[in-house]
């Protein structure tokens, strides 16, 4: 005699071309959802990316000269150079002098102040100039370092914003004074990420 306890007449469900079918058809509808869902996200990030503000420096001027006690003074230019308004936008900006001729292998740089300059709105193609002074008069041995060009003149800072999405946003940037005979700054070799 066989098993007594099993069912003959039952069959197993992988068996049943009715639970067969419906399953496959369940697989198929659940794929093709999240396919959309995932197309339809990616096309909103595609769009809100071509249409967002994209805050970046588009030039960095400094006025001299590197001798005691004076302070000198750096003018930096933020270009919304998207196609829509850069809001709620605020800058965080510090000059100092670099006592070496290289920059330091930190991953980010330091925390620059609480205090951040509220911008306001940078409307699309617009160009707004911030001034910073050195924080403190050049000393004697500053001077002296900078003429020899063994020291910078180093300009770390972040500008933070809102799209028209009401997403947050930041530039991050460092600029760095080594050719004095020259009064513009240029981009340090990292720590410049636009976001």
């Amino acid at each position: 005699m066989g098993d007594t306890g099993a069912n003959p007449g039952r069959k197993s469900w992988y068996k049943n071309p009715v639970y067969v079918v419906s399953g496959t058809v369940a697989c198929v509808i659940c794929t093709f959802a999240v396919g959309f869902v995932i197309q339809s996200t990616m096309e909103k990030r595609a769009q809100q990316t071509a249409e967002r503000a994209w805050v970046k420096v588009q030039d960095a001027t400094i006025l001299g000269p590197l001798v005691q006690h004076n302070v000198p003074k750096a003018t930096i230019l933020f270009h919304n150079t998207g196609p829509s308004p850069a809001r709620a936008t605020t800058t965080r900006l510090v000059m100092t002098v670099w006592t070496s001729n290289q920059l330091p292998d930190w991953e980010m740089p330091p925390t620059l102040t609480t205090a951040a300059e509220n911008v306001g709105v940078i409307d699309p193609g617009s160009v707004v100039s911030q001034a910073l002074p050195l924080m403190t008069p050049l000393t004697d041995e500053q001077g002296m370092h900078l003429e020899r060009k063994d020291w910078f003149i180093v300009i770390l800072g972040v500008v933070s914003y809102l799209d028209i999405f009401g997403n947050p946003h930041e530039t991050k940037l460092c600029l760095i004074w080594r050719d004095t005979s020259n009064e513009h700054l240029s981009p340090c070799e990292k720590w410049n990420v636009v976001d």
